[in-house]
């Protein structure tokens, strides 16, 4: 008997209230048609750990939450993390499999059965299995660095016109070159538009994607997309009309858009997906967890930011370090051993600014790495920027000197945050669902219910979650 086919289509922390949005300004969207066709649940994240998706995610992929998977931040040193993913099982089983952006899945895998594995755009380096979508992932990397702060950085011509070159040859499609070139017209006729840059990354990285599948044919893929959850943290307050009344908030017209034309992209995706697929095949569409409302009186101007981890480094004196890409205010430094790292850690504890208060906070070191966050205050005009260690002021350095640079972001402040609840929509080509019921469950239980209940495959006794009869069916 041949395998099913399972897409996992994972729309980072969209929650229900913005599916229903989109579904009611869009009724004939394919969206609304899974709902209709399909069975939905409400994932619940409870893990005791705060919600990010760095940690979600392989909370859902390993069945077990972060104080056992010990994945807690971006950058961190791979050889720490725990727990088994479910397509591991499935590739052992001699299921094909591919991930694409899938986070936390850094280094890529070379598959027993086959298949790809992109990692995601928070990657150590650019590595790719097949090698040949490197020059994709570095272009990847370079915009998530140069954009991690705020999405105004310059664009070089010739490095656009270099990789768009081999996004052609590697399956970007007509329709998407056209979208991303007048996104990019939008933006010079309006400097707002620069905001939705991280929107625009999924359309390369889902054609190309979907070149992957088709060549392989994977019988399990999974395909992760930010571009949604990065609209709802800035603009959610722009989109839902609620949020000005409840917040004392002016929406900014063109802000407003950025919600609904992030679905749209998601939205034709996924009939892509549906259009492909066969009777029996399954499509899951998945959120780790969702985002809420949040009150937006956050003064986000002329905050720190580090620039240069191999300076920082060198200030704290143990030895040299390689900076990690991470979401900031998170900062991680890659060092030639956990010894070193754990030197690092100590030391970066007492840096301190000129009144004596710390710069650095939530450090913490596992292995070769060291993950820590910048203040998340702004610092005023009449600040000094100078900095030393608590108990040796001659050890002394001016912010530039440590790497860090005091920026503004575009934007503004956030108006949405994580939330223990998440989706999960079910729809098996050909048959007919339970509706959009979305019954609560635990999101522990995906991984180990889609192993046994489609594949037949027994899950890794590391899973904490249960086999529940009701998913899958």
């Amino acid at each position: 008997m041949t395998e099913p086919t399972v897409v996992l289509y994972e729309l980072n922390e969209v929650p229900w209230r913005l599916v229903d949005a989109y579904v009611a300004d869009h009724p004939r969207s394919t969206l609304a048609g899974l709902l209709r066709s399909g069975t939905t649940w409400t994932t619940v994240n409870d893990d005791a750990a705060h919600l990010s998706p760095w940690r979600t995610w392989p909370t859902l992929h390993r069945s077990m939450y972060a104080a056992d998977h010990n994945s807690f931040e971006l950058g961190q040193d791979p050889q720490t993390f725990r727990g088994t993913d479910l397509w591991e099982p499935l590739d052992e089983a001699g299921v094909r499999v591919g991930t694409f952006g899938v986070l936390q899945s850094w280094p890529p895998r070379r598959h027993a059965s086959g298949g790809f594995s992109v990692p995601d755009t928070f990657a150590g380096d650019a590595a790719t299995e097949p090698p040949e979508l490197s020059t994709f992932q570095r272009f990847n990397l370079r915009m998530t660095s140069e954009n991690a702060y705020s999405s105004d950085a310059p664009l070089s011509a010739a490095d656009l016109v270099r990789t768009g070159l081999d996004l052609v040859r590697r399956g970007l499609t007509p329709a998407s070159a056209a979208r991303l070139a007048a996104h990019l017209v939008r933006e010079r006729r309006d400097r707002r538009f620069q905001a939705a840059r991280p929107m625009m990354q999924v359309l390369p990285s889902f054609d190309l994607y979907w070149r992957l599948r088709r060549r392989t044919r994977p019988r399990f893929s999974a395909f992760f997309t930010n571009h949604v959850a990065a609209m709802m943290h800035r603009y959610w307050g722009d989109a839902m009309p609620e949020y000005a009344t409840g917040f004392d908030y002016e929406p900014d017209p063109v802000f407003a858009t950025f919600l609904d034309a992030a679905m749209t992209l998601a939205d034709r995706q996924l009939a892509t997906i549906v259009k492909a697929l066969r009777p029996g095949d399954r499509l899951v569409v998945a959120a780790s967890m969702g985002q809420g409302p949040i009150d937006h009186r956050v003064d986000v101007s002329g905050l720190m930011v580090l620039d240069d981890g191999p300076a920082l480094a060198r200030f704290l004196g143990a030895g040299p370090a390689e900076q990690e890409l991470a979401m900031h205010p998170m900062c991680s430094l890659a060092f030639g051993s956990a010894d070193a790292a754990a030197r690092a850690a100590g030391t970066l504890a007492r840096v301190v600014d000129h009144r004596e208060e710390p710069l650095f906070e939530t450090i913490e070191q596992q292995g070769a790495t060291v993950t820590f966050r910048t203040r998340y205050t702004p610092v005023p005009d009449d600040d000094p920027r100078v900095a030393h260690l608590l108990d040796a002021p001659e050890h002394a350095g001016t912010y530039g000197e440590l790497g860090l640079a005091v920026r503004d972001r575009m934007g503004g402040s956030n108006t949405a945050y994580h939330i223990p609840e998440g989706i999960l929509v079910d729809v098996e080509v050909g048959a007919v669902g339970a509706g959009d019921v979305r019954r609560e469950i635990n999101v522990l239980d995906v991984a180990p219910s889609l192993l046994a209940t489609v594949y037949g495959v027994e899950p890794p006794a590391s899973m904490k979650g249960a086999v529940d009869d009701s998913l899958f069916r």
